[in-house]
């Protein structure tokens, strides 16, 4: 059973801010590392800076493997500057889209700067280190804002691949009970939440599947073959043990066809008619024998009397 869809956050935890913040980076042992792709969103430039910021806090994390080729998820990043030369100011916006694969989004975060050239004379252009200092604080006010969303991102990522692998197994060793439980610990905020709920649907019906082919089995040993053939009937045909319970119910269909009572008289009767008939041609065969026989007989007592 495939349960693992692509889908995710962004984590972004340099070791230092990780540890500064109490943020572990303990590798999970069994789950495979989230990819993650970081890209520009726009195309003014000033988001390169955001992107790799992010990518190389990224890359200290050993659950996350920063990459462009089939990522899981993707980290979008955005800066737009606005300039009003008559009133003399900078306006900076930059967001960070935090999505899966399949542009469900996870998170987003984002920040602003407006500032203002009092010194401006009209018409002329806007200060160009006002305009720069707008653009540092948006791209240091992204990362910031980004790092915590990312880093909890990534540890229930991880958390949700281990329940899924967990749950996986369980199910393959017919433990649907244990695996419900697992997955039942599955919260909306992973993003595979709804793969997790269609498993709990998928491991629900193999455990009535298997409950009713048990219960089957036992009706069956105390010959109450209807009972069982009612149970087996409401096994699910996308059950695995739908092949199974096909079998038995045909087992016990026989086995109710071979208890019926039949007309044995009549059979009896039927059966008896072409054995006399039979027996009488038999005689009549053997009488003609004898006739000819007889008559052999009298030929050669004649041709002997002759002879003297």
């Amino acid at each position: 059973m495939q349960v693992l869809k692509k889908a995710g956050a962004i984590t972004a935890v340099l070791a230092g801010l990780a540890l500064s913040i109490g943020l572990g980076l303990e590798a999970f042992a069994d789950a495979p590392p989230v990819r993650i792709a970081v890209v520009p969103g726009g195309g003014s430039g000033m988001e390169q800076d955001v992107v790799d910021r992010i990518s190389n806090e990224l890359g200290s994390n050993p659950n996350v493997k920063v990459s462009t080729v089939n990522p899981d998820w993707f980290v979008q990043c955005n800066i737009f500057d606005r300039n009003d030369t008559a009133g003399g100011s900078v306006r900076v916006n930059g967001t960070v889209v935090i999505k899966t694969v399949d542009g469900h989004v996870l998170n987003t975060v984002s920040m602003q700067t407006n500032k203002q050239d009092f010194s401006l004379t009209p018409g002329f252009p806007v200060n160009k280190a006002l305009a720069m200092k707008g653009v540092t604080e948006v791209i240091s006010g992204l990362v910031d804002r980004a790092r915590q969303p990312l880093a909890d991102a990534v540890e229930i990522e991880m958390q949700t691949r281990e329940k899924l692998m967990t749950a996986q197994s369980l199910g393959d060793e017919d433990k649907y009970a244990e695996g419900l439980r697992v997955l039942m610990s599955v919260t909306q905020d992973s993003p595979h939440f709804s793969g997790a709920r269609k498993m709990m649907e998928e491991f629900q019906m193999e455990q009535d599947a298997m409950d009713m082919v048990k219960e089957a089995e036992s009706f069956a040993k105390q010959g109450k073959y209807r009972q069982a053939l009612e149970l087996l009937k409401a096994v699910s045909p996308k059950s695995k043990r739908a092949g199974l319970a096909k079998a038995l119910s045909g087992k016990y269909r026989s086995i109710l066809a071979g208890k019926r009572p039949t007309a044995r008289p009549a059979k009896a009767q039927s059966s008896t008619k072409p054995d006399a008939d039979a027996q009488l041609k038999a005689l009549e065969a053997q009488k003609k024998a004898l006739d000819a026989q007889k008559r052999a007989v009298e030929a050669q007592e004649a041709a002997l009397k002759k002879a003297h």
